[in-house]
């Protein structure tokens, strides 16, 4: 049986075989993934409580600086023996997915846990997503490799596992399944999706057995709404979060270049820049530890903090800042929950501008930092429908959605505009500058639906490149072997044999 067979093979098979894989992968991914959170919560805590001590005794300083020089030390050791546990990970999930990496699943799956545990907990101002997505990812790809599946079936996996990773991280279920569709794997199958959505579920069902049934960001369930008469601030507010996010861009992907600087000036290997980062965050977690961390503490306070405009703007640049100095040195740290925290921030400082030119009454502040954690992160994703679906399930409220998809609109046209990458995908460009890639030769089944450009075509007016295969048609749920004359409708499904490699041509030629 040849590639193609075995590929046609497990897309043929039982919903129930597809559902049994997405809860193996669910089971162990939301496992592996809540351990991971709840171990970060429970180490900064007890880091929390060092800094407490340090204000009474000064030699807890010298313990905290000591401390971060071991993590430094350990986990730039971990750095150098696997390079791809750098960063969020999820750059690193998207090359799998298109063939231009192939990550050891177990090498990458424990070194990424431990050298995550530390970093996140250190202070620093980074995620636990993004590694929690490389996670459940790396999870998906070592039960593939167990049940020996095909390559269409492996990244299947993998992609399940990288929803199950945003589902016990978040509690967000359904904005793991939009998250896959918008960022990760961009086009699904009945395969693909069966899979994900029950994977998916798993691991957030069990989440809530490490964490309870309630939302991730407790919010004031009453939201006040904002009247229809002064919704022009909403308008107002997508505007300046689109030009917020291109900022943000623009300099996450140039930080990391200013480490490697600063690096060769101190004669500093990039793999120990850590110890940079670390000692930064010193001062910040001494006497802001509020604003230090990934940005939970901060967001989930803020209703009840009752500040000025000025002091959320002052709080706003220096959690920009620290976030650029955490995630530019390299260390294995997600921007997913830091960026909701910057929306947040940014959100309550145009809410508290807003109470304090008479615009609106203060019982509305909540809705903007709800709105802006969801116009920012859905601008700088460029992944709108899972900002919008993933606020609202972490904050368990969906009767503000009307304003938060507006608001979230807007953010998203300014930053299309002008001109802003998806930020993963940047990072993913990013990542290969001046690299060469691993070509693989290995054949990969894609199956995608029918798009705009090649509906209505005959696959030979198509002219594609001898690398792209069109091989089926799924025709009212029935296969239909492709010619030359074979036309190509609108909502039908097509098969696809390519490269591993070579995915990018099928994207440019098919989409």
């Amino acid at each position: 049986m040849d590639q193609h067979q075995k590929a046609r093979a497990y897309l043929s098979e039982s919903i129930l075989f597809l559902i049994f894989r997405g809860i193996i992968v669910g089971l162990i991914a939301g496992f592996v993934v809540s351990s991971f959170r709840l171990l970060i919560q429970v180490l900064y805590e007890k880091l929390l409580h060092l800094y407490e001590l340090a204000h009474e005794h000064s030699i807890y300083l010298i313990l905290i600086l000591g401390l971060y020089l071991l993590i430094s030390l350990f986990v730039g050791k971990l750095l150098l023996s696997e390079p791809q546990i750098k960063g969020s990970g999820i750059p690193q999930i998207e090359a799998e997915l298109k063939g231009l990496m192939h990550l050891n699943w177990w090498s990458v799956l424990w070194k990424k846990f431990v050298a995550g545990l530390l970093t996140i907990s250190s202070g620093m101002l980074l995620g636990r997503e993004g590694p929690s997505i490389q996670l459940g990812a790396m999870v998906g790809k070592g039960v593939a490799t167990k049940f020996r599946l095909t390559s269409f079936g492996e990244k299947t996996l993998i992609a399940s596992g990288s929803a199950a990773g945003i589902a016990a991280a978040f509690g967000a279920p359904i904005a793991g399944l939009l998250f896959v569709v918008e960022e990760v794997y961009h086009h699904f199958s009945r395969t693909v999706w069966i899979t994900t959505l029950t994977a998916s579920l798993t691991a957030d069902l069990v989440s809530k057995h490490f964490f309870g049934m309630g939302s991730v960001l407790e919010f004031p369930s009453n939201l006040a709404p904002l009247p229809l008469n002064v919704y022009w601030l909403y308008l107002i507010m997508g505007l300046i979060f689109g030009l917020l996010a291109f900022v943000y861009e623009k300099v996450v992907l140039v930080a990391g270049d200013y480490f490697q600087i600063l690096g060769k000036f101190l004669h500093l290997k990039p793999a120990y820049f850590s110890i940079l980062a670390l000692i930064s965050v010193i001062p910040l977690t001494y006497f802001l530890p509020i604003l230090s961390g990934g940005g939970h503490e901060v967001i989930v306070t803020l209703p009840e903090l009752n500040l000025g405009f000025w002091v959320l703007l002052s709080w706003l640049i220096i959690r920009f800042v620290y976030c650029m100095i955490s995630y530019g040195s390299g260390v294995p740290g997600g921007i997913f929950l830091p960026i909701l925290s910057l929306g947040a921030l940014s959100g309550a400082a145009f809410g508290a501008l807003a109470i304090q030119l008479d615009l609106i009454d203060s019982s509305m502040f909540s809705i903007f930092v709800i709105a802006g954690m969801s116009a920012y992160f859905g601008a700088v994703s460029k992944a709108p429908l899972t900002a919008i679906v993933l606020v609202c399930e972490m904050v368990g409220n969906l009767s503000q959605l009307m304003p938060l998809a507006f608001v979230t609109l807007i953010s998203y046209t300014v930053m299309d505009l002008l001109k802003g990458a998806p930020i993963y995908e940047a990072m993913l460009e990013k990542m290969f500058v001046d690299k060469e890639v691993q070509f693989s030769e290995k054949l990969m089944l894609l199956q995608w639906p029918v798009s705009d450009k090649i509906a209505g075509k005959q696959v030979r007016e198509l002219e594609l490149p001898q690398q792209i295969l069109i091989t089926n048609q799924v025709v009212n749920g029935k296969n239909e072997v492709v010619s030359g004359s074979s036309v190509l409708y609108l909502g039908n499904t097509i098969d696809i044999i390519i490269r591993e490699s070579d995915r990018h041509l099928a994207e440019k030629y098919l989409l």
